[in-house]
């Protein structure tokens, strides 16, 4: 099996010389890359002379940027590791802000054993997708699939997508511009294939690239679960309307719709803003479900976890009788 490798390095000396003469710069590294926090703010300081800020608040995607605390505590400059930019947000930045890509450095993990996996799971004709740390693995998976008979395609999706083949968590437009009938999904975790194989109906097979490991994107266990939690809320008499300031979450037009929804159907409502959102949020508030305007994957993957249900935009409208339930409605953003 191939190392799991990241390369974090060559982004930031490709950035650092722009930020020479900055005194205070401000760094976001995700989950992923907090063990390696000291040598990253340790290598930006030696590159640059300045002085450098870990800010230590979670960083979940390119929505989810701290360049206004940043700005508040002097910083001239955010350094954003592990996720590309949503190309139409540039224009509100507060400070400079450069994203740094974090890439898997393995061979692409393609042997003949997957690839006759891979052709038992899926039709001949399929879209490639994958999320930013394996964008550069997409054109070679491509070649190689073309010459075992499948037919590959990869595009570009909406506005908030700055690579072809990359998918969001929130968004997987890059899947349904695609007239195939089925998708390779390469990459590690379930949420993103899930994501696609909702918004399309279609097949989705998933390819550790690190160690060929081929296995189905299943939504069923999924849709059992979510139905589930709007089954219990049905029930609820209080609700929480959660929304986010973030420039990239930020929905406040939506989350007054659906307070007023829920009001209208005779619920108790209160509205809880926040940069993240979570269910110690709630203590005390006597509240019996909550809905989430800010980042829908926080009730997909989280939600289960919490003491009430929490549901997505389009679950609250189905339980409230404005909304279809099959085939379930993923909640996106545009």
């Amino acid at each position: 099996m191939s190392e799991i490798t990241f390369d974090w390095k060559s982004g930031i000396e490709e950035v650092c010389p722009k930020l020479k003469g900055k005194e205070r710069i401000g760094v976001q590294v995700p989950d992923g890359l907090k063990t390696k926090s000291h040598e990253i703010v340790t290598h930006i300081s030696n590159l640059t002379g300045s002085k450098v800020v870990l800010w230590g608040e979670p960083t979940y995607g390119a929505c989810d940027l701290a360049d206004r605390p940043l700005e508040e505590i002097g910083a001239d400059a955010l350094i954003h590791m592990g996720h590309l930019p949503m190309p139409y947000h540039s224009e509100f930045y507060a400070i400079p802000t450069y994203f740094v890509p974090v890439k898997h450095t393995g061979t692409l993990n393609l042997k003949k054993e997957s690839i006759s996996e891979l052709k038992n799971i899926l039709p001949n004709k399929i879209g490639i997708v994958t999320t930013a740390q394996h964008l550069h693995m997409v054109d070679s998976a491509g070649e190689i699939l073309e010459g075992e008979g499948f037919d590959t395609s990869v595009t570009t999706g909406g506005p908030r997508l700055a690579a072809a083949g990359q998918l969001l968590g929130c968004n997987s437009s890059a899947a349904r511009k695609l007239k195939v009938d089925g998708f390779l999904y390469i990459g590690t975790g379930l949420f993103h294939p899930l994501t696609v194989a909702l918004s399309t109906g279609k097949p989705v097979a998933c390819l550790e690239p690190h160690n060929g490991i081929v296995s189905i994107a299943d939504p069923a266990p999924f849709l059992k679960q979510r139905y589930a939690a709007m089954n219990v809320a049905k029930d609820a008499k209080r609700w929480a309307v959660l929304f986010s300031n973030q420039i990239g979450q930020k929905r406040i037009d939506l989350a007054d719709k659906i307070e007023q929804l829920l009001i209208d159907e005779g619920k108790e409502t209160i509205m809880i803003g926040s940069i993240h959102q979570s269910h110690d949020q709630l203590l005390g508030l006597g509240v019996d479900a909550a809905v989430i305007t800010a980042c829908p994957r926080l009730a997909i993957e989280d939600g289960p976890t919490w003491p009430i249900p929490l549901l997505t935009v389009p679950e609250t409208q189905i339980i409230m009788g404005k909304r279809e339930a099959d085939p379930y409605p993923f909640d996106e953003f545009a």
